[in-house]
């Protein structure tokens, strides 16, 4: 049983986490879970949208890194990614 409550798309919007929001939801990336999850402190929430950016959207890290991260973190969720 989780510890945190994942807050609803509705709520998210009525905070100032609505921005990034929008963006999860046109890019469908992070997943809205992303903000669902961390909403609870937006501070919080901001900072990591805008580390996940940095690292997923400038080049910062090599694509192959990329996608064995992925691949580690579906695999450690049991997700058939």
């Amino acid at each position: 049983m989780s510890n945190i409550s994942m807050l609803e798309i509705d709520e998210l919007m009525a905070t100032k986490l609505a921005p990034l929001v929008r963006k999860c939801l046109r890019h469908r990336a992070p997943d809205p879970a992303f903000h669902a999850i961390q909403g609870h402190n937006e501070d919080l929430s901001r900072a990591m949208y805008i580390a996940w950016g940095t690292v997923f959207n400038t080049g910062a890290v090599d694509h192959n890194l990329k996608e064995i991260i992925r691949v580690q973190l579906s695999r450690a969720a049991d997700c058939n990614y």
